[in-house]
This record gives C-alpha cells, sequence and structure tokens, in this order.
C-alpha cells in the first residue's frame, strides 16, 4: 500500500464513522446525511460532498458563509467505493429528491431551486464526482465543483512516464474549461504529496491549468496553523491553490479548513 492509500485507509473512520445525532442532521435513505441551515427562509445552495465527516463538515458551512443545506456522503473505501454508486445515474438524483423532500419538511420557508448546486469532495470523493461528470444531466445541473487534495488520476501507458490517463481527466477538464469561460465555477486544492504509480493532485491541478491555458503564480503565504500556499492560478472562475507538505496532516488540512475554500469558490 503506497503513502496516499495508506492516508485514505486511516482516514477511513474520520469520514465513516457514525457520530452522534444532531436536531440539524436527518438520515436519507439514498444513503448520505442531510445537514440542515440555520436559515429559516429565503433562497438556500444545496451541496453535495463527498467524504468527510459530519462534523467537519458542519464547521466547514459555518466558516464558508455559506446560506446553504449540505448532503454528506461517506463510502467506506478508496476512491472506487465512490465510483460504484455514482455510477448510477439514480443515485444522484435520488439523493437530490430526497434532500428537498426533508428540506420541505423541515424547513419549509427554504427554496434550494433558486441556489446554487454544488458538489465538493475531498480526498477519495473524487471517485464520485468523475462519474458525475460523465453523464450529461448531471454535468449541467451542477454549478461549481470544489475538490480539496482531492483529485488523483491513473497513468496511461509506462507509470515511468508519469502520463495522466486523459480518459480519467475528461470530465474534470471539460468542468475546468467551462469554469475558465465563466459559465461554471470550480476550486481545486492540493498539497506536495507523491504517490507511487498513480498521479498525485499537484499533477492533475499542472494537468486542468494547462488545459485553460493559464500559468501557476509563485507565492509563499502563511494560511496558519502549518498550511502555506506555494502558488495558485486564476482564470475566470477557475482557482487552483497548491499548498506545501507531503504528509497525512497536509493532506487532512484540505478537509479541515474546507470551510476556506468553500469561502473562496468564485
Amino acid at each position: 500500500m503506497n503513502a496516499v492509500m495508506l492516508i485514505v485507509a486511516l482516514l477511513g473512520p474520520v469520514g465513516a464513522k457514525q457520530e452522534p445525532g444532531s436536531a440539524a442532521r436527518v438520515p436519507l435513505d439514498g444513503g448520505g446525511t442531510l445537514l440542515l441551515p440555520e436559515a429559516a427562509e429565503g433562497p438556500i445552495d444545496l451541496v453535495v460532498h463527498l467524504h468527510g465527516a459530519a462534523s467537519a463538515v458542519e464547521r466547514a458551512i459555518a466558516e464558508s458563509g455559506w446560506s446553504a443545506a449540505v448532503v454528506v456522503v461517506n463510502e467506506p473505501g478508496l476512491s472506487a467505493a465512490y465510483a460504484r454508486p455514482f455510477s448510477d445515474p439514480s443515485r444522484f438524483e435520488t439523493l437530490l429528491a430526497e434532500a428537498r423532500a426533508a428540506l420541505e419538511e423541515h424547513r419549509p420557508g427554504l427554496d434550494p431551486e433558486a441556489g446554487r448546486l454544488i458538489v465538493s469532495s475531498f480526498s477519495a470523493g473524487f471517485g464520485g464526482v468523475r462519474e458525475l461528470l460523465k453523464q450529461p444531466a448531471a454535468f449541467d445541473r451542477i454549478d461549481a465543483l470544489v475538490l480539496a487534495d482531492s483529485l488523483y488520476c491513473g497513468y496511461e501507458g509506462d507509470p515511468a512516464d508519469r502520463r495522466l490517463d486523459p480518459a480519467l481527466m475528461a470530465g474534470f477538464r471539460r468542468f475546468a474549461a467551462e469554469a475558465a469561460a465563466g459559465s461554471k465555477a470550480m476550486l481545486v486544492s492540493h498539497c506536495a504529496l507523491v504517490p507511487d504509480g498513480y498521479g498525485s493532485t499537484a499533477e492533475t491541478a499542472d494537468d486542468l491549468v494547462r488545459h485553460v491555458g493559464g500559468t501557476f503564480e509563485a507565492v509563499d503565504e502563511d494560511w496558519g496553523a502549518g498550511w502555506r500556499l506555494c502558488r495558485r492560478c486564476r482564470v475566470g472562475r477557475l482557482t487552483v491553490f497548491g499548498f506545501k507538505g507531503t504528509t497525512a496532516e497536509d493532506h487532512l488540512r484540505h478537509l479541515r479548513r474546507l470551510g476556506e475554500l468553500w469561502r473562496m469558490l468564485s
């Protein structure tokens, strides 16, 4: 098991454990937990986040400043554990329908149809996002995408050549291009952890920036608590942040600081 797979395996209890119930949490039959917003009326965003403890995502919502309801989905395992269920288009549709029904029951004055539909992922959750982006209906419905140290990719040909498989990047490249053009929004973050045998989050970030004709700006910004930004790129409504660090803690910061990333989504 290589370094990244080991970290994701160790994260399993963090992402998938059952947490104490809350009046603000509603379990969904489709396999997720709806985090209800505090707002009582008006338009709200609807967020589907893949991989992350509900408590961490609740903190993210508070820190983001968004008025949003969030569906948190956790599956035990690596990226394939998310890819399998979300390869069925009905899984996403069911989650959205159940979330809207629960909002109608618990927060009847809110209007999720008037806000954005945002998909977010951390770590292994990208496997589900990749499947969603293959589906024309889901791709069209998603207004914004956040990948928090969450986009890995297999290689094409000899792994020693480190060529990302274009088929695995296709949906992400297309979404990045639409964000760069301004019709969607996308935020990508990465650390410097390098896995064995497949593309890192830094390599996939390079690929997306190259695909939209952008360039990285080298920076050295202390974001506090050991989080240090070393590069950034903005093209239209596409934002890419690169951070230093090659440890499990450096990876986990992208979940623990998810609210700050959400707040910077265009």
